[in-house]
């Protein structure tokens, strides 16, 4: 079970893989959040139960450091154009009762500006909520498979130790990000998004055509 990490950088490379704070893995060893950064920049030493315990959690990294699977890789989420842009809007032209008048067209394209970067904006941040979704239901999942007592670790199947295993376990289930209220789960909220991406910029290209086709009839 021997690491090829310094205890220094050990704690920071466990908190890293693991998407940890310094205040969670402080509860899981049992110290302060300062404690962690303190040993995290090799001004203070663990206790030899406290390093005992991150060396279980070394243990799950991938090699070589220790022997856990590789590290979490986030999905790549469409960034654009939407996957559902709806093509005909922008290729085919638009039917036109008659001369339009510009301001109305271009104080329409500005809000369609405007909204595009809101929507992209709520993009990146719901993409970042599902990222950090997937990766902790991940950490939970090699977490309560690879904390389990080791042959060479008589200590880790204390009851006392498997105890405030499952209570540091379940602390992290219960810090998953949540969606906020009334709203679908990331995934859905994205793919809903995306809809309204698509819409948005198949309009701000049609007033962009219209635009466009006025300018050339007013300068004839």
């Amino acid at each position: 079970m021997a690491h090829n990490l310094a205890s220094t950088t050990l704690a920071a490379a466990v908190r890293v893989h693991f998407g940890l704070s310094q205040a969670e893995l402080g509860r899981y060893l049992g110290v302060s959040a300062g404690q962690v950064a303190h040993a995290e920049a090799g001004r203070r030493r663990l206790p030899a139960l406290l390093t005992l315990r991150l060396t279980r959690l070394a243990r799950l990294l991938p090699p070589p450091e220790g022997t856990g699977p590789p590290a979490f890789v986030p999905e790549v989420l469409p960034t654009g154009p939407p996957i559902f842009a709806p093509v005909v809007l922008v290729s085919e032209p638009l039917p036109v009762p008659g001369p339009l008048a510009v301001g109305p067209l271009r104080q329409r394209q500005r809000q369609c500006a405007r909204h595009l970067v809101l929507l992209r904006r709520d993009w990146h941040a719901l993409a970042a909520l599902a990222t950090r979704r997937d990766h902790r239901r991940w950490v939970l999942a090699v977490l309560a498979g690879g904390l389990v007592p080791h042959p060479a670790d008589v200590a880790a199947a204390a009851p006392a130790e498997q105890a405030h295993q499952r209570r540091w376990l379940a602390e992290l289930a219960a810090a998953v990000p949540a969606p906020a209220a009334r709203r679908p789960e990331p995934r859905t909220a994205l793919t809903l998004l995306l809809l309204r991406l698509a819409a948005t910029e198949a309009e701000a290209a049609a007033l962009a055509r219209l635009l466009a086709g006025t300018q050339r009839t007013g300068a004839e």
